[in-house]
């Protein structure tokens, strides 16, 4: 009786044996599985039941849409740019972030960082299409806003232009060219 017992304990460990070596296997031999693994041990743990509940019901969504392409004259395709997580804001402002000093401290920052972006060739052309695409991506009166201030902007330097009449305002430079000098503005 013992020796039965020890050889279906043996045949028990084999079989956990084979299946022990055949994830290995799995896991190795496919690259997909294993950055499908990594990603989920990245993922943060309060994550991933949510995620893992809208992947399989995306998954069985795609499953009855091939099942039906035919009869329905419709399909699924997989989206390369969906994105699982949202942006959210909170809806109060801490107004000490909004203070005079706060706010004209940023917007020095602001023009200096502004003046690196527009006498560095390769940084202006790549921060010109970004801002064309940033358009693509909010709606009409967003855009009516930044063009409120961007206006706002441009008040401002010609109040600080007729404020001092000594500096004369450099001539338009054209649209994708360095300054005549070669070197951006002295920083005051």
């Amino acid at each position: 009786m013992a020796d039965r017992d020890d050889d279906t304990a043996i045949g028990q460990l084999v079989d956990v044996l084979e299946v022990a070596r055949s994830l290995v296997r799995e896991l190795t031999e496919d690259p997909l599985l294993a950055r499908w693994m990594s990603v989920y041990r990245a993922m943060p743990d309060g994550d991933r039941e949510t995620i893992t509940t809208v992947l399989e019901r995306e998954i069985l969504g795609r499953h009855l849409s091939k099942g039906t392409e035919k009869a329905t004259g419709s399909s699924t395709r997989v989206n390369p740019n969906a994105r699982l997580y949202i942006r959210s804001h909170e809806t109060e402002f801490d107004h000490r972030h909004f203070d005079f000093e706060q706010m004209r401290i940023a917007n020095v920052r602001a023009m200096r960082v502004a003046t690196i972006i527009r006498y560095v060739p390769g940084i202006y052309a790549l921060f010109k299409e970004a801002v064309r695409a940033a358009m693509d991506e909010v709606d009409e009166p967003t855009r009516e806003v930044s063009e409120r201030l961007l206006r706002d902007v441009l008040a401002a330097i010609d109040d600080a232009r007729a404020a001092t009449p000594s500096e004369a305002a450099p001539e338009p430079e054209p649209e994708n060219e360095a300054p005549a000098s070669g070197t951006p503005p002295r920083r005051s």
